[in-house]
Order: C-alpha cells, then structure tokens, then sequence
C-alpha cells in the first residue's frame, strides 16, 4: 500500500499589492535608520575634530597644549579648523572669546 502524496497548496496570505507595501515600509524605515546613523556618525566626526582642534590649540583660550613642535609641524594641516576654532569662540560672546580674539579675528 502507497501512501498518496498531498499537493502543496499555497495560501495567498497578502496580495501582491499588499506585499508592495509591505516591502516599501520596510526599505524606507531602512533608509531613514541608515540616515540616521550616517548623520550621527558625520556629527561625532565633526565633534571629535573639534576637541583635537580644541586639544592641539588650546593655548589659544589658556589650556595646556602639546609641544610647540608638534604644533608647528600640524599647524599647515589645520589652518581651517583653527579659523573655525577662532570664529565659533568670537560669536559666543563669553570670556573664551575674548581670550581667542587676542590672536586675531578670521
């Protein structure tokens, strides 16, 4: 005695409009978690470049800065982050700036 095999049966649980949408949801939560995340990343950047900029220059605003040497040998590199660094102290209007504007307005 053979056991018969049963026929697959496939069940349309969405329709293939529903399933359109249903994808699309899901790729645009996709793309706005991946621009989120981009955007976070691009903002520790910024804020990471600042500190250093901060950490490389802090004599500027009376912190502790490395050596004169290592200064001179980044200042070429860091010309723009330091003009950045002066401008953003001289528009908050507080001590900081004041102590940045002995060096000289951008």
């Amino acid at each position: 005695m053979r056991l018969k095999r049963r026929k697959k049966v496939k069940h349309k649980l969405f329709s293939k409009e529903t399933k359109e949408k249903i994808k699309g949801f899901w790729q645009g939560l996709e793309i706005a978690n991946r621009d989120k995340a981009t955007a976070q990343i691009a903002y520790e950047v910024k804020e990471m470049q600042e500190q250093f900029t901060l950490m490389l220059f802090g004599d500027a605003v009376g912190l502790p800065s490395p050596p004169v040497s290592v200064t001179m040998e980044l200042l070429p590199l860091m010309t723009k982050d330091f003009d950045r660094m002066v401008l953003h102290a001289s528009q908050t209007e507080n001590g900081f700036a004041d102590i940045a504007s002995i060096i000289g307005e951008p």
